[in-house]
């Protein structure tokens, strides 16, 4: 005969809301993250802008250099770790892009 010690009915009884209430996880940005934000979207931006240079000079024949792009992915990379995800998302995006695109110009993909 099996001995329940209680224990199926103290799980279904338990509190299974594993959301995070408003206000709880950091939705407001005190002055402690505003710097870290700030910093965040700085580094979002020098990689936007290795990106676009990267597929500026693609057009312009620069050769098979991929290294601002990459490098420009780190940028985002960090920029999503200090916080500013959408800008972050949209710079590393751009970034592979640009490096595919400077890797089909290297090939003659690219006129």
């Amino acid at each position: 005969m099996p001995t329940d010690h209680g224990q199926g009915k103290r799980i279904l009884d338990e509190d299974t809301d594993t959301r995070i209430q408003k206000g709880e996880a950091g939705d407001v940005p005190g002055p402690g993250r505003r710097p870290k934000l700030l910093s965040g979207w700085i580094s979002c931006v020098v990689g936007l802008l290795l990106g676009t240079g990267a597929v500026f000079a693609d057009l312009l024949g620069g050769g098979a250099n991929i290294s601002a792009g990459a490098l420009g992915m780190g940028f985002g990379v960090l920029g999503y770790f200090l916080g500013s995800r959408k800008l972050a998302t949209a710079t590393v995006f751009l970034c592979v892009a640009a490096i595919l695109f400077g890797l089909a110009a290297s090939q003659g993909h690219v006129s």
